[in-house]
């Protein structure tokens, strides 16, 4: 069958398309962008009304204004912020981050608007601008720089015409940060080119070092956080996400385009999404426990394997890069690892690094059972990958 020609554009992610090609049964999962999750019981513990009173009916267009002003405090709480000036009609509920982001790039973007992307990145933040027919400026990371961002960087890409920055921190999936003074670097150079900034803030929480992370982008009425709890909460079961901005037009307009896809999230989504939140604390520092223990866990392996692999530590959140010290291509090893052994690990060529990269995962508690799987891989095939 012919594809009407207004599809030729879309074609899924790239780090998806992979993953849906591999032969082999996925067991263990060494790339996982998420923390650990719980279990629906686990969840409802916490929670003192109980689920089963809970109406089925269709959720809230917007979320409703209990669940959105708890998102507030939640991102004011992680950027020490105070401000009264932000409520429940600063916040849009989605069914997860990807339709927050793919909202608001239909909102704000036009053929020929500059883009400013920084690369290695979760694919859809470009090829959405592509999509778009944008004009793409990319700032690219490097593992000499050990994966920092300067705002030297966005300095020599940034224009006149630069209708969007889009930032991520902790960033995926090198696992390098945008601290509270570059943070105040970039919203200055966005205010004076009276861009939009979005802030994809999706593993903010995930600050096991406690480290500055904090900002102050909604100050901005051009900014816009992104967030989701599938990744420093681990609850990726539950579809929820959500885009905060203080311009409450702009909000109108993203419920205009989210009216047009899901319309409104599961009513009892909305309602595990607000159990969350009110037990954001316990959900994160377990979750932050784990990741701390397994970057010290991984550290192990790269110091048994040093002549095969190399890192640098995440300083905060789940991800992070690692180098492949042989010629064996890494997509080709990929492959062999899920048929042989159940592992799925994703090469960096699919977030837009090349070379001997690939992304690692540092939330699940089955890390330490999927590195003695990598370890019995490695010690059969030594020879072979070198």
């Amino acid at each position: 069958m012919t594809k009407p020609s207004n599809q030729s554009n879309y074609a899924l992610p790239a780090h998806i398309n992979f993953s849906q090609n591999l032969k082999g049964d996925i067991k263990y999962n060494l790339s996982d962008s998420t923390a650990q999750t719980i279990t629906l019981e686990e969840l409802c513990a916490l929670d003192k009304t109980g689920l089963f009173g809970l109406s089925l009916s269709y959720g809230s267009l917007t979320g409703s204004d209990s669940l959105k002003r708890k998102i507030i405090k939640f991102h004011q709480n992680l950027n020490q912020s105070t401000s009264p000036t932000l409520n429940e009609n600063n916040v849009l509920t989605f069914c997860g981050a990807q339709e927050a982001l793919a909202a608001i790039y239909q909102a704000i973007l036009a053929p020929d608007d500059e883009v400013i992307v920084i690369t290695p990145c979760y694919p859809s933040l470009v090829t959405m601008a592509q999509q778009r027919g944008c004009i793409l400026k990319t700032v690219e990371l490097s593992s000499e720089d050990n994966w920092q961002l300067s705002i030297e960087q966005l300095q020599q890409v940034i224009s006149d015409k630069t209708k969007l920055i889009i930032v991520n921190s902790p960033h995926n999936p090198t696992g390098s940060i945008i601290d509270t003074k570059l943070a105040e670097q970039i919203l200055a150079l966005a205010q004076q080119f009276n861009c939009y900034l979005i802030a994809d803030d999706v593993s903010q929480a995930s600050n096991y070092n406690n480290l500055a992370l904090s900002h102050n982008y909604l100050t901005y009425d051009k900014a816009i956080i992104v967030s989701v709890l599938s990744k420093s909460f681990g609850l990726a079961g539950i579809r929820v996400g959500w885009a905060v901005c203080r311009d409450a037009e702009l909000i109108d307009i993203l419920l205009a385009n989210k009216c047009y896809s899901s319309i409104c999230c599961s009513a009892v989504d909305l309602y595990l999404a607000q159990i969350a939140l009110i037990h954001n604390g316990t959900i994160i520092d377990r979750n932050n426990q784990i990741i701390k223990s397994n970057i010290e866990h991984f550290q192990k392996f790269i110091d048994n394997n040093s002549d095969l692999f190399s890192w640098h530590q995440p300083q905060a959140g789940l991800l992070a890069i690692v180098e492949c010290h042989f010629e064996f291509p890494i997509d080709e090893l990929s492959k062999k690892l899920v048929r042989e052994s159940g592992i799925l690990l994703l090469p960096a060529s699919l977030f837009g690094l090349s070379g001997q990269y690939f992304r690692l995962g540092l939330g699940q508690k089955s890390l330490c059972q999927t590195l003695e799987r990598l370890q019995l891989f490695i010690d059969k095939y030594d020879g072979f990958i070198k």
